[in-house]
């Protein structure tokens, strides 16, 4: 389950429980309908209870569309928020597709307030 609030200089999703590529395919679309989506960050957050909440093969899948949904507006950056301890893991599949030179800024939170203040800086 999931939930997208667009504020004025983000769009955050937050995930709870499992997250299906299903729900991760379904919520990249909704966002790409919102006002002002070409224009602003995103801060994609999964508050799972455990490392079953997001697999790395899900996050791995999914991590082509991020990079091509943010091709419009190099500006944009985009924060995960992993609370469930996955960071480490996960740091390399986003590294690896920001390095381009032009790409869209990504990095990993654990908590929100650290990824908006990165967000608004």
């Amino acid at each position: 389950m999931y939930r997208i609030i667009n504020e004025s200089e983000y769009i955050a999703v937050t995930f709870t429980g499992s997250v299906s590529f299903s729900e991760l395919l379904d919520a990249f679309l909704r966002i790409t309908a919102l006002p002002g989506f070409g224009d602003k960050s995103r801060i994609w957050i999964f508050k799972g209870d455990d490392e079953t909440s997001l697999s790395l093969a899900t996050i791995s899948s999914v991590m082509p569309i991020v990079q091509k949904l943010n091709l419009k507006n190099r500006k944009n950056k985009v924060a995960i928020v992993l609370q469930n301890g996955l960071q480490n893991a996960v740091a390399g599949l986003f590294d690896s597709g920001s390095s381009q030179k032009g790409a869209p800024r990504v990095d990993l939170f654990e908590d929100v307030d650290s990824a908006v203040q990165w967000i608004a800086a």
